[in-house]
């Protein structure tokens, strides 16, 4: 009778430990919803994005539809005992082995900065930022000695090296980074030739409407009047003007306001929208980067 109690006793203990098992593997991997950000799947798997990334070899942040990820490391058979807290001591967590870092929607520098266990500073620093704004798309180096990823360094078909390299005052930087902001905020706009409000916009009419919004009193003129009025600048930054050549005509024909990572704003004839100047079309036009002389 013993016996009998003690074989029913470890075939339910069997049964529990598979079960167990089950759910573990069952719960070791996640598909990808409509909606779902790594941020999001991480905290509700009580994980880390950085973790997500290690265990799926992810290079950045991108994720799609029906994606299927590893949210756990691989169980072990050995039991780790926990160490004595009286002999222990505490340690500084380590940075991310991550060498970079994409931006996605409701991210800031401080977000990303807590995410990876480093200050706004360092991330800024690291990547020119003259200002805290960043975009979707926006790639991130995350320590000094990362380079970063082929495509991402400013492209300066047109700058060949001159004009000015001194960065903008703090008033200046202040007016760049709320005229980006309001560039961003207009990303859909309809084209509209002649157009300098948010009803509709062209390529000038937006460097008036969202440099104005943003705190730098100027005029509406034309591509080729703002090109004449502007200074040539080494190493643009997000708020500069870049300038394209022979689009619609010849000459200065278009231009938009750069916003980081050889991305540009601009009110192209589908409307406003986010560019890369690296892309065939516009490297092959690319005159200029340049700034207001009441920036410098």
């Amino acid at each position: 009778m013993k016996k009998t109690k003690k074989l029913r006793i470890l075939a339910l203990s069997t049964i529990a430990t598979s079960f167990l098992a089950l759910q573990s593997a069952e719960a070791a991997t996640y598909t990808v919803q409509k909606g779902d950000t790594l941020s999001k799947i991480a905290s509700n798997h009580q994980v880390t994005v950085q973790d997500i990334r290690g265990w799926n070899n992810l290079k950045n942040d991108m994720i799609y539809v029906a994606q299927k990820l590893e949210i756990s490391k691989q169980a072990t058979n050995e039991t780790v005992k926990p160490s004595n807290p009286s002999t222990t001591k505490p340690t500084t967590p380590s940075k991310p082995t991550a060498v970079s870092h994409t931006v996605v929607k409701g991210d800031s520098l401080s977000k990303i900065a807590n995410q990876y266990n480093m200050t706004v500073k360092e991330i800024k620093d690291w990547n020119g930022l003259a200002a805290d704004t960043i975009y979707i798309g926006q790639v991130l180096k995350l320590s000094p000695s990362d380079s970063v990823p082929e495509g991402e360094t400013v492209h300066n078909n047109g700058s060949s090296g001159a004009g000015t390299s001194k960065d903008p005052t703090a008033n200046g930087q202040a007016i760049n980074k709320k005229t980006v902001e309001v560039a961003n905020s207009l990303v859909g706009t309809p084209y509209v030739y002649g157009g300098n409000t948010p009803e509709g916009l062209d390529c000038s009419g937006l460097i008036y409407y969202a440099f104005n919004q943003g705190g730098l009193k100027i005029g509406r003129n034309s591509s080729e009047g703002y090109f004449s009025n502007t200074t040539q600048v080494k190493n643009p930054i997000a708020g500069d003007l870049v300038f394209f050549q022979n689009t619609y005509k010849d000459g200065i024909s278009h231009m938009g306001i750069y916003i980081g990572n050889n991305k540009f704003i601009h009110a192209g004839t589908d409307g406003v929208e986010i560019s890369d100047v690296t892309y065939s079309y516009w490297s092959t036009r690319l005159v200029a980067y340049k700034r207001f002389d009441d920036i410098k």
